[in-house]
């Protein structure tokens, strides 16, 4: 009976095994981490092993026949399998054993190799039966020194097994069940030490039974069971990731939507409302709307980067002019380029932040205003909340920081684009001025009107200096009902040094005390001294005052003003000479043309004052051909006649502004202001053809004779060359042009190449 009950206890124990191998064997998948995959074959191999032995043990049983013993060497065979079996697969799953751990493995396996040395060197066998059997198996087998030897070591083994796994227990998924398994294994084995026959002992089987069991729980657990868990873990995790990522995508539908308004109102501001004041009042209004907060500042870099001009605020009382850089927020957002938040700043008192009346700051955020890659100032938003500001609305801030930079330097390169052009338009009016009349008076009068405009001046006075260069007469005054005519500088001593510099510059209204006067309680109390002189010569002056506020940077326009005062100045010392001139008579008496001092004396300024003016300038050399042979032909008096009609011709069909001149026999120059060499070369052409068409006195008393001439025309260009030439040297250039027309055939004009 008890060998029937050890048969049916045998065959359900080898039904485990071969389960727990086959689920080991194809439950692991190869997708699985190294150590898992690793841990499953093994389990399935050795478990394997020892049911197959365990099979041999059953088939080699006979009950009929005690002597044969053939089947306790399978037994021990398995047993020793089954303990290396479950050594080995906790030794292998370890991902970091420890030194101790490491150490008993290894006695564990050295016991392994000395008993299976033992029973390859003690038993000669095949899988059939034993050729030679030692006589203690015929005699007790159950207390055969071998045989417990075998199974004390297979305790031992499973005790390292368990003390390696309670030492790493939390590195296995199924140590509960492994450890329940061993612990059968120990009673199972201490149970075959008894007296009890082993093939008799029902108990030892029952163990050995239950360990089977629960290391087929184990690799239940952990090949299916665990897996199970996981997938629905991670089907857990992916329905609160969907619901996460459902949310994010609502909170990011809501920032696209956000961002996008906020770019569409930049855009608008960029394309619409290019006044720089406009346009910092609507960033700091949407700044504060953007931020839920309050109050919003927005300041820009100054030259020296040593502090910000606080150029725009939201909702402060009284907001600060400058915020310097050292030890603050902007002075780390600025290095840093990024932007920052201070949530508390009670704890930085350091912190510079606006002094509200009616509540308090308690939270900051602050980003950099950047254009094409550089900052160029920074923009915040306050709080009275606590905490006020998360990492969203940082990078928030940070890209509207970057697209309000470019907005703000946008409409900043408007409006000086805007400023150049009226400055442009202002010199072209003083320009045409001065080219159009010679009399001085009207030169200061018109001038003092475009200079008053200009930089937007509500009073303006204009006066030229008197001979004895102390007293100025007043010419013409705007806005200006002080009763003055003349002015003396011994009556202004403040005024005297400023003219001394010959440079324009700002200073106090009081400095002419008829400007003070004008005043109201609310001007700005300024004014601007603008000489009007050539090369350290005073010719004039224009005083300029501001009775309303003036911003500060329309008063920084030093050098815009002292090219409209040379400008003029030029102008002026053109009309004195051209006066001069006419006083001196300087002209021919023969044509009525200017003669050759009045031609040097004339080109000499209008060099100079193209190259001030960055004007062109051309010179026309005009002879006449064969003249001597006109001479021989009709006589001197005829061709004097002839020199007196050119002379008319010439005067008769240049402009107002341009000087013709015997330059002496029957040569003639015309000097030809602010003319581009294409302009001189079709002046030249129709004077030629005029001359050509022309009929000159003869002889006889009438006036059929002809005569042709030849031009030749040297232009300076100041866009080519900077600097002027001399007056023999454009001269020079002339005369080659006419000399290469006399060569190439006569009755011809030629342009040299633009002086550069």
């Amino acid at each position: 009976m008890l060998v029937i009950a050890h048969n049916m206890l045998g065959i359900f124990t080898i039904i485990l095994g071969v389960i727990i191998s086959f689920i080991a064997w194809h439950g692991i998948s190869k997708n699985a981490n190294h150590y898992s995959y690793l841990k499953g074959k093994a389990i399935s191999f050795f478990i394997l092993c020892a049911s197959i032995l365990d099979l041999l043990q059953l088939l080699s049983y006979s009950a009929n026949n005690p002597t044969d013993t053939s089947w306790i060497m399978y037994w021990m065979i398995a047993c020793i399998v089954w303990a290396c079996a479950l050594l080995y697969t906790i030794r292998l799953t370890l991902t970091t054993p420890r030194p101790a751990d490491t150490f008993l493995f290894y006695t564990a396996s050295l016991l392994l190799i000395g008993l299976l040395t033992g029973l390859l060197t003690n038993f000669s066998f095949t899988f059939d039966k034993f050729d030679t059997l030692p006589s203690f198996l015929h005699i007790d087998n159950t207390n055969h020194p071998l045989v417990t030897s075998t199974l004390l070591i297979a305790i031992s083994i499973h005790s390292i097994s368990l003390i390696i796994l309670r030492r790493n227990f939390s590195q296995y998924i199924t140590g509960d069940y492994i450890q329940i398994a061993l612990l059968f294994g120990i009673l199972s084995n201490l149970a075959y030490l008894s007296d009890v026959s082993i093939q008799t002992n029902m108990f030892a089987h029952l163990c050995k039974c239950f360990a089977y069991y629960f290391v087929l729980r184990a690799v239940f657990k952990f090949v299916i069971k665990h897996p199970y868990e996981q997938l629905l873990l991670f089907k857990e995790q992916l329905e609160q990731l969907a619901v996460n990522n459902a949310e994010l995508y609502k909170k990011s539908e809501q920032q696209r939507n956000l961002l996008e308004d906020t770019l569409s109102k930049i855009g608008t501001i960029i394309s619409s409302q290019l006044n720089v004041k406009d346009t910092l009042d609507a960033i700091a209004d949407m700044v504060t709307d953007l931020m839920h907060s309050r109050q919003s500042l927005i300041g820009l870099l100054c030259t020296n980067q040593t502090h910000l001009q606080v150029v725009a605020t939201y909702g402060i009382n009284t907001p600060p002019t400058c915020i310097p850089l050292n030890h603050c927020l902007r002075g780390q957002v600025i290095e840093q380029n990024i932007a920052l938040s201070i949530n508390d700043l009670s704890q930085h008192p350091d912190i510079q932040k606006p002094q509200l009346i009616f509540s308090s700051i308690q939270s900051m955020i602050c980003a950099p205003l950047i254009h094409d890659g550089e900052v160029i100032g920074i923009i915040e938003a306050y709080s009275s909340d606590l905490n006020a500001f998360n990492e969203s609305d940082l990078r928030f801030l940070t890209a509207l920081g970057r697209h309000a930079g470019t907005a703000i330097a946008s409409a900043m390169l408007f409006e000086k684009t805007k400023l150049h052009l009226e400055e442009e338009k202002f010199l072209s009016e003083i320009s045409q001025t001065t080219s159009t009349t010679i009399d001085t008076n009207t030169i200061i009068e018109h001038c003092t009107s475009h200079v008053m405009k200009a930089l937007n001046a509500d009073v303006a006075v204009g006066m030229l200096i008197d001979a004895d260069k102390k007293n100025f007469t007043i010419i013409s005054s705007i806005n200006f009902n002080y009763k003055l005519v003349k002015m003396n500088l011994d009556s202004y001593p403040a005024l005297a040094p400023l003219l001394e510099t010959f440079r324009p510059c700002i200073t106090a209204a009081n400095t002419f005390a008829p400007f003070a006067e004008l005043y109201d309680q609310n001007a700005s109390r300024y004014m601007m001294v603008l000489p009007i002189a050539v090369e350290e010569n005073l010719l004039g002056l224009i005083l300029l005052g501001w009775q309303h506020f003036i911003a500060p940077e329309r008063l920084n326009r030093i050098s815009f003003a002292f090219l409209m005062s040379q400008q003029i100045a030029l102008g002026l010392e053109k009309a004195h000479l051209y006066n001069q001139i006419k006083l001196m008579a300087l002209s021919d008496s023969l044509t009525g043309l200017a003669n050759r001092r009045n031609f040097d004396m004339f080109l000499t300024i209008e060099l100079k004052r193209a190259a001030s003016l960055k004007r062109p300038l051309s010179l026309i050399m005009l002879d006449l051909d064969k003249f001597k042979r006109y001479n021989d032909s009709y006589g001197h008096v005829t061709g004097d006649k002839l020199l007196s009609q050119l002379g008319q011709i010439l005067q008769y069909n240049v402009r107002n502004i341009d000087l013709p001149a015997r330059y002496g026999g029957e040569e003639f120059s015309i000097i030809l202001p602010e003319c581009s060499s294409n302009e001189a070369k079709s002046l030249g052409e129709k004077l030629r053809q005029i001359i050509e068409s022309e009929s000159f006195p003869d002889d006889a008393g009438t006036t059929t004779a002809k005569i042709t001439a030849s031009l030749g025309i040297a232009t300076y260009d100041p866009a080519v060359s900077a600097i002027p030439p001399s007056r023999e040297k454009i001269t020079e250039l002339a005369d080659k042009a006419l000399y290469q027309a006399k060569k190439e055939g006569r009755n011809r004009v030629i342009t040299s190449i633009i002086i550069s």
